[in-house]
């Protein structure tokens, strides 16, 4: 049980960070990074969109 107390104390920072995306961004090369902030970014616009639309329909009825 200790094991899982250090190893939960390594995966968060004191302010409650997780540390483990961290980790897993910087290990990613400089264009990796970039394609998965990109496929975040593309993500976030395609959201925008439904809910545009959807916005759109129901303001018609």
């Amino acid at each position: 049980m200790e094991t899982q107390r250090q190893t939960d104390a390594t995966c968060y920072s004191e302010d409650g960070v997780d540390l483990t995306m961290i980790r897993w961004m910087l290990s990613l090369t400089p264009a990796e990074r970039l394609e998965v902030l990109q496929a975040a970014v593309n993500s976030i616009l395609e959201m925008r969109e439904w809910a545009g639309k959807n916005e759109r329909r129901s303001s018609s009825m």
